[in-house]
Parts: structure tokens; sequence; C-alpha cells
């Protein structure tokens, strides 16, 4: 009966029949042969019995079959006493009962073994092979040394001499590829903590290792240990390494050393890791060469700072610009110029606190003459308010020019802003439509501060309280009355936003619609006067405080 002899490794002496037709040999326990290294694949190798002999074939293991030296590709026969390698575990075939005559000397182990590392190692790149030749003979301490330190110099010039992050990872790859030529495999992964670390970038000597989008080969408690603790890891064999607490899936990897290094910026704060892996035994990292990555490591996170810190300016100014161009965009939407209406003068201002903000006012003359005076404030701030603010630019004049009366059109402009299908939204608005022939005004309030009249012996009004209604978009059947006034020479409506009543001091205190109204009152008799005035106090009362909403005023007066 045919068997297989184990010549190296914790199995050496034991003796396997080969009592199948098909016999696995592999790492788990399911195996019909089990080789607990961990450089043998789950299931690495199968040895098929038939009619026409025996034959071995690999079963698409990561660390690959040999049979007398050869790595095999395709199912191959096996004679009496053939040598076949599962990865680094030697076993030799035998056709008989009787014990092998085969025996190898230690020396020859040695070469054997030496002869598949190399195999492993090199492709068919004939540099590849020189300078793994080269690698093997080893340089002095004082040389290595200098050939590091004129890599790194090398590496810190290519990081300076650009910012975008997408360039650099796979430089800092490259360069650390040509300062250990033993690596199979380069990864760097950014995030922050192990859990959440992505890989970024990766190099490869050969192809067809297949990496996930997170760790890759790399164990969690490995780049959780970096992360957390900010320190460089060294194994020198990775199989044997329990501290490191590699898991089974890791371990399908070929690699025999490996090193690990943060990336740690001038912030102090690790954004990442670098690592590195070789399958070469002859070849391990050293102590040396992690002081190297450690120090690779730092220069590249202080570029990968840079870089970030770069992007965010470059970002930042690019919003900057946007919402500048937004914001001279949203005042195009806003009146260009005052109307010129006899015997009427009229003042208007327009703040936001932001770039772009969400108050509104109008002026839209009507075909039969009238003139309707609009002042509006969107709920919320910023780009969304600003982008509902141009779209009620376009309905006011929309409803106002298909409704008979004012109070009809804010009905339909409720019902535009009251849509089920659009965001949730609601603005407070109130209108007033000046008629110059009879000098009556038509206001119609919606949940906003009252148009306040001053007349000319000084008397206040507040114009619509009565029959105002909530703000718009809130309820589409609501109805919203609307009321009359006729204005005297040297009347003054002044009309506003609540960034004005509620600008606030460095004591929290609010301006307040009383001192609005005692403004109002005893302002200067120029509505020009009278608004600049007003805004002057608002401006010394919250005492250099940082506008807090949108500002907006308007006021107009009848001369004669």
């Amino acid at each position: 009966m045919a068997a297989i002899e184990v010549r190296s490794g914790k199995h050496t002496g034991e003796r396997f029949d080969l009592n199948k037709d098909e016999t696995i040999v592999g790492r788990y326990p399911f195996c019909d042969i089990v080789l607990s290294e961990a450089n043998v694949s789950r299931q690495h190798t199968r040895f098929v019995g038939t009619p026409d002999g025996y034959f071995v074939e690999d079963m698409n293991s990561l660390n690959g079959t040999f049979v007398n030296g050869q790595k095999i590709a395709k199912r191959t026969k096996l004679n009496d006493n053939d040598r076949v390698h599962i990865y680094e575990i030697l076993v030799i075939f035998q056709l008989s009962d009787a014990p092998s005559q085969n025996d190898i000397s230690d020396d020859e182990k040695t070469s054997q073994a030496a002869a598949l590392s190399q195999e492993h190692l090199v492709n068919d790149d004939e540099s590849n092979i020189v300078n793994a030749l080269n690698a093997a003979a080893g340089p002095s301490l004082e040389a290595y040394t200098k050939q590091k330190l004129k890599a790194v110099l090398e590496l810190t010039a290519l990081l300076g001499s650009t910012l975008d992050i997408d360039e650099v990872l796979p430089k800092i790859l490259d360069g650390l590829f040509q300062l250990f030529p033993q690596s199979d495999r380069g990864y760097i992964l950014f995030g922050e903590a192990a859990e959440d670390l992505v890989l970024r970038a990766e190099k490869q000597k050969k192809e067809g290792t297949v990496v996930s989008s997170s760790l890759g080969p790399i164990s969690r408690s490995m780049g959780q240990r970096v992360m957390s603790r900010g320190e460089a890891i060294l194994s020198a064999d990775v199989f044997h390494d329990e501290a490191l607490q590699i898991a089974d899936s890791v371990l399908d990897f070929p690699m025999r050393s490996m090193m690990c290094a943060p990336l740690i910026g001038p912030m102090r704060k690790p954004l990442g890791i670098i690592y590195l892996d070789t399958n070469n035994p002859e070849e391990r990292f050293e102590e040396e060469d992690l002081e190297v990555l450690v120090s690779v490591a730092q220069v590249a996170g202080q570029a990968v700072e840079y870089a970030q810190t770069h992007r965010a300016f470059v970002e930042l100014d690019r919003r900057k610009r946007e919402l500048a161009m937004a914001r001279e965009v949203q005042l195009h939407f806003l009146p260009q110029r005052r109307p010129d209406l006899e015997n009427y003068e009229f003042f208007n201002f327009y703040q936001s606190a932001e770039q772009i903000g969400g108050d509104y006012h109008g002026y839209i003359p009507l075909p039969d003459g009238r003139l309707a005076i609009a002042v509006g404030d969107v709920s919320g701030k910023g780009v969304s308010a600003a982008l509902l603010m141009a779209r009620l630019c376009s309905d006011v004049r929309y409803c106002l020019a298909t409704s008979t009366t004012p109070a009809d059109a804010v009905y339909r402009l409720n019902v535009e802003l009251s849509d089920p299908t659009r965001d949730s939204c609601f603005v407070t608005f109130t209108l007033a439509v000046l008629n110059p022939t009879t000098n009556v005004i038509t206001v119609v309030n919606a949940g906003h501060m009252p148009p306040i009249l001053r007349r000319a012996d000084g008397g206040l009004e507040e114009l619509g309280f009565d029959e105002g209604g909530p703000p718009l978009g809130c309820d589409e059947s609501l109805e919203y009355g609307q009321v009359e006034c006729e204005l005297q020479v040297d009347d003054v409506v002044v009309m506003y936003t609540d960034g004005i009543s509620e600008a606030m001091n460095t004591d929290n205190d609010l301006f307040g619609v009383s001192r609005v109204r005692s403004h109002i009152a005893t302002g200067p008799e120029s509505v020009h006067d009278l608004g600049t005035t007003l805004l002057a106090n608002v401006e010394k009362f919250v005492d250099n405080r940082k506008q807090a909403d949108d500002m907006c005023l308007v006021a107009f007066s009848r001369s004669r």
C-alpha cells in the first residue's frame, strides 16, 4: 500500500497510508492527513490513486506544492521515493510498505529549503533575481545604514514634491519597496481606529493576492494595537509569534515576517498604518528595518497630514468661492434699485448673517399702476433658506399677477408653499399693496411682525395685526384677511424682519420690538434718515457681537 512519510516539521517521522482513492492533506481537522503548521493551507495537497498509478495535485494553496524541487501547476504522477514539499514540509512518497531508503542529510534539507524559498520569492523578472541574490549576500552594517539613510532622504524629497494624497500614498509604497526589496506586500490604511481602517494604497511584488477594502491580511488585533498605542510592531516569524494572535484567515496569506508602523503627523495622532511583509525566510525583517520604517512613517505621516490640511483649505476656498457666487446670484433676486414713485420716498436694507440668507424683500409693479411691497423671512439659514427665498421671489410675482386681491394672492402663495410633496418649511410674510392714486395701502400679514405706521403727529399703528394669519406653508386650507389704510402726508410705513428686533448684545439681551417702535416714533422725518438711524442704533446695541440672523428693513413715506 502506498504511503507518505513526513521528514520535516512538527510531524517528522510520522507515516500515513494512502488507503483511499483521494487523500487530502491540509491544516484543517477535516482533512485526511492533518499537518498543523501555519504555513500549510486549509486544504493544501491531494494524493490520488488510479489504475495508472498515484498522482499528486495542488489544491490552489497559497504557498504551493513541489515535487522533487519543482513547483507543480497540474496533476503530477509520482514515482517511488519522490520528494514532495507541501510548501516547506517534506514528505517522501513510498509505493511499498518498506521504509524509505531515500534519507537526506541535514545539509541537503537546508539546501532544499533555501532553494524552495528562493523559488517562491522571485518571478520571471531577471532584475528581481539579481536583487534577491544581492540581498542574500548582505551588506556590512555601515553600508546598510548609509543605503537606508540615502533612501529615506530620497523618499522625504519625493513626498515634498506633491500635496495630493492620492499621489503621496503610492509614492510612499514605491519608496518602501526600494528600501526593503524583500517585501512582497505593502499596505497603507487610514482610519480613526482599527475598526475603521480602510485600505487606501497597496503594492504587491506578485499579482494574484486578494485583498479586501479594509484590513486585508492585517489582523484586527494588530491594527488595534498600532492605532491605540501609537507603537510599531515587528515579527520576524509570523507563524510562531503567539503575541500577534493572528487569525487563521490571515495566516492563509503567504508571509513569514512583517512589520507595521503608525502614520503619525505633527498633531501626534495616528492617522493610519503602514504595513509590510515578506515571504522570504532568508530575508526577514530585523530591528534595524523597523527603525527605518518608523522614520519613514513619521515623514509620511507629516506628508499625509499636510496633504489633508491642504485639501481641506482647497475645499474651503472652493466653497467660499461658490458661496460668494451664490450670494451674487441671490442679490440679483432682490431689488437692484428703489422705486421711483411720485410723492413717495423709499428706503431698504438687507444683510444676511451668512454669505447667503433667507430674508426677502421685493417691489413688484402691478399692471394697474399699483406697487406691491413684500417682506418675508424663510425658516432656517444658509443654502436651504436661500433656495426657498429664490423660489419665493418668483412665486410672489406670479401670484400677484394672477390674483384679484392681495389676500387672494397670499392665499395662493400659501397653497404653493404648502405642497406636501415638497420639503417642510414655512415663511413669515407681509404684503403691502400701495395705490399711489388714492394713497391707500392694503396689507396682508402671514405670521410676520405687522408693518408699523407712524402718523405725521408721531402716533404709531400696527397694520393688519388682528387680520393676520399663521406663516405660509403651514396649512394650505387657510385664508388670510386684508386691511386697508389711507396714508397722509408725512406718514411713514416700516416693515422689518426679526433679525432686527431679535438682535442680541453681549449680555444676551434682545433689542426688542419696543425699541424698534421707540426709534420709529422718535426718529427723523426723512425715511432714509429714519432707516439708517434705526440700523445704527441696532449696531450700537449689539456691541460688535456677531450677527446671528438675517436682517431686512423696508420703509416708505408719503411726501405730499
